[in-house]
C-alpha cells in the first residue's frame, strides 16, 4: 500500500502545483484566453518596418522601368540604364509583379496545429511528452518532437501561470488531495465533497488514479487476489509512469503478493522483535558489551517484554 500511495502522490505532485485555484467554470486557464499560439502580431515591429521600407525603395525602380518601357526601350536598353539584370527587367514589367515576394507574411500550415486541443487535453491528464508523441502519432501527426515539446512546454507555462495569479476560482491546497490516497474525504480537513467533485471534473484523471488506489485497497483487505490481474491490466491502461512503475514491481513477485492478500501470515513480529531490538542496541551503544545486550535481550523476553 505504501509504494502504491508513493507513486500516487508522486503523480499528483507532477500534476498539480502546490496551491492551484480551481476555476468556478471549468477551465484550465480560468477562464482568460492565453492567445493562439499561431497569431502574428499586429503592431508593425522593426523587421516589418525595414520590409516595408525595402519594398517602397523597389517600386521606386519597377515604376522607372515600366515608364522606360512604356518609352518603347527595349529589355537590354532599359538593364543597361537602370544598372539590373535583363531578367529582372522583365520580371519588373509584368503586371502581377509583387515586390514583397510571394510567401512573405504567409504562415505554412502548422503539422502540430490540428492536435493542439487534443495535446492540452493530455496536458491536464498529466501525460509525459513521450505518451502524448504516441498517441497524436497515431492520429497522423508526422512533425519532430521537439515541435511537441515546445508547444506542450509553453501550454504548461500558461496553466502555470493561471493558476499562481489567482482570478476567479478558489484555492486548493495540492496536500489536502494527497491527503485522500489515506483518508475518506470527510476525514480531509479543508476540502469537501463537492470541491472533490468539481477538482476530478476539471482533472478527470486524478479520479481514476483515485479509483485504482481504491481498487488496490478493496482487493488486498477484502482477501480478493483473483481481482489483483484485472486490477493491474485496468491501470495500466491509465498510462502513468509512476503507476506503471508499482505494477511493474508486483508483477516481479506476483506470487507473494497474492500470497500476502491471501493469507493471514505475516512477518510483522519478526520485523517488531527486530525493531525492539535496534531501540536496545542504540541505547546501549558505545558504553555496553555484546554480552550485556544478548542477556538484556534475553531477560526482556523472558519477561515477554519484547514478543
Amino acid at each position: 500500500m505504501k509504494g502504491l500511495t508513493d507513486a500516487a502522490k508522486k503523480f499528483l505532485s507532477r500534476l498539480l502545483a502546490a496551491n492551484f485555484i480551481l476555476p468556478t467554470e471549468a477551465s484550465h486557464y480560468d477562464g482568460k484566453p492565453t492567445g493562439d499560439y499561431w497569431d502574428k502580431p499586429v503592431k508593425e515591429d522593426a523587421p516589418a518596418a525595414e520590409h516595408n521600407a525595402n519594398v517602397k525603395k523597389k517600386m521606386k525602380t519597377v515604376e522607372q522601368v515600366r515608364e522606360f518601357g512604356k518609352q518603347g526601350l527595349n529589355k537590354s536598353e532599359i538593364a543597361r540604364i537602370v544598372g539590373i539584370n535583363r531578367v529582372t527587367v522583365a520580371k519588373y514589367l509584368k503586371d502581377d509583379f509583387n515586390p514583397s515576394g510571394a510567401y512573405y507574411n504567409t504562415t505554412i500550415l502548422s503539422k502540430i496545429k490540428p492536435y493542439s486541443q487534443e495535446i492540452k487535453n493530455m496536458l491536464s491528464e498529466g501525460k509525459t511528452f513521450k505518451q502524448i508523441s504516441a498517441v497524436i502519432r497515431e492520429r497522423g501527426y508526422d512533425g519532430a518532437d521537439g515541435t511537441i515539446r515546445m508547444f506542450a512546454t509553453r501550454e504548461r507555462r500558461l496553466m502555470k501561470e493561471a493558476a499562481e495569479q489567482g482570478g476567479s476560482g478558489e484555492k486548493i491546497e495540492r496536500k489536502w488531495l494527497i491527503s485522500l490516497l489515506y483518508h475518506p474525504v470527510d476525514e480531509v480537513r479543508s476540502l469537501s465533497q463537492d470541491q472533490l467533485e468539481r477538482i476530478i471534473e476539471e482533472y478527470p484523471i486524478i479520479g481514476r488514479v483515485y479509483n485504482a488506489v481504491t481498487g488496490f485497497k478493496g482487493a488486498l483487505f477484502g482477501k480478493k487476489e483473483a481481482e489483483l490481474d484485472k486490477w493491474a491490466e485496468e491501470t495500466e491502461a491509465l498510462e502513468i509512469d509512476e503507476l506503471e512503475s508499482f505494477i511493474n514491481g508486483i508483477k516481479r513477485d506476483i506470487t507473494a503478493v497474492k500470497n500476502a492478500i491471501r493469507l493471514d501470515y505475516n512477518n510483522g513480529l519478526a520485523e517488531g522483535s527486530v525493531n525492539k531490538l535496534k531501540v536496545v542496541k542504540r541505547i546501549m551503544y558505545g558504553r555496553n558489551s555484546f554480552e550485556l545486550l544478548k542477556g538484556k535481550l534475553l531477560r526482556l523476553e523472558l519477561k515477554r517484554k519484547i514478543n
